[in-house]
């Protein structure tokens, strides 16, 4: 209960500690720095805690390179950059799509089944939810269509993510499954932030206290607590159950948003995320058969 708890409801509020974060700390750099700091501490506590499970081998960081570039470059990389316009509340009702795509992904992989009906339906609704959603909003809103694309591209990078956690090689420890993909997508981030000219224009002194305050919420509770949790969960529970957080997290974000940070709810908007979860609800509900 713990492990669903924090999936819930701790990952619903780090949209908002996302847009705290991103106010005076550039969005690559900082979710580097998440990742580096979060990872570090869960390896330590991995090696010293299960010293008698083997180190990693190549093929796991190999697998751990995958799994941290879809999860944190192109997903949490991507959010924090659209975040810096767009409301931490529309952002994760766009990022509640992504068991939506986790079907069409899964039917890749060998031994893969195409989605039902059903699910291709939930699929189709839950976009038309977006497309209102970006409606919604307005010419002057806080969602343009290009953000909503980048950010529907990151929630199809996280399930990416989620699915190749079955296709590559990961360790037999939880802990160092997740700190090890945590390392790996900081470290590309760390390039892309230098790419981009965020470290070199990054000036320490303008940070506030509340940006200081939204990374150190994201590392501990966000990533150190949360992620670690949500990869056991993955391991000991059927996929669809975890993915109920999908349809937890937008309505926790969109609640804060608007009770703490005063984002806008519009009526448009609440139609727009009704029809979203309900797609998600029914995608996520649907029982798993057995192959013939």
């Amino acid at each position: 209960m713990a492990a669903f708890a924090a999936i819930y409801f701790v990952w619903g509020s780090t949209f908002l500690a996302i847009r705290y974060a991103v106010e005076t700390i550039p969005p690559f750099a900082m979710m580097a720095g998440r990742c580096l700091f979060g990872g570090a501490i869960l390896l330590a506590l991995g090696l010293v805690r299960e010293r008698e499970l083997p180190r990693p081998a190549r093929a796991e960081w190999g697998g751990a390179l995958v799994i941290g570039t879809l999860l944190f470059v192109g997903c949490h990389g991507v959010l924090a950059y659209a975040e810096e316009r767009v409301p931490s509340g529309i952002a994760a009702l766009c990022l509640a799509t992504i068991p939506l795509f986790v079907p069409l992904l899964g039917w890749a992989l060998p031994g893969g089944r195409p989605p039902s009906r059903r699910r291709v339906a939930a699929f189709g609704v839950g976009f038309a939810g977006v497309v209102l959603l970006v409606a919604s909003q307005g010419a002057g809103g806080g969602l343009h269509a290009t953000d909503a694309l980048l950010l529907v591209g990151s929630a199809l990078s996280w399930a990416a993510g989620t699915v190749a956690t079955r296709a590559v090689p990961v360790p037999r420890s939880p802990v160092l499954g997740a700190a090890m993909p945590l390392l790996a997508g900081g470290a590309i981030l760390v390039v892309v932030a230098a790419a981009s000219g965020e470290l070199s224009s990054l000036r320490l002194a303008a940070v506030t206290g509340r940006s200081i305050g939204g990374m150190a919420y994201l590392i501990v509770f966000g990533t150190v607590l949360t992620f670690s949790a949500y990869v056991w969960l993955l391991r000991v529970v059927a996929p669809a159950r975890v993915a109920t957080y999908a349809f937890v997290n937008p309505a926790v974000a969109v609640v804060l948003g608007w009770a703490v940070a005063g984002e806008s709810l519009t009526t448009g908007a609440l139609i727009a995320s009704a029809v979203i979860v309900a797609a998600v609800a029914v995608a996520v509900s649907e029982r798993e058969t057995a192959p013939a």
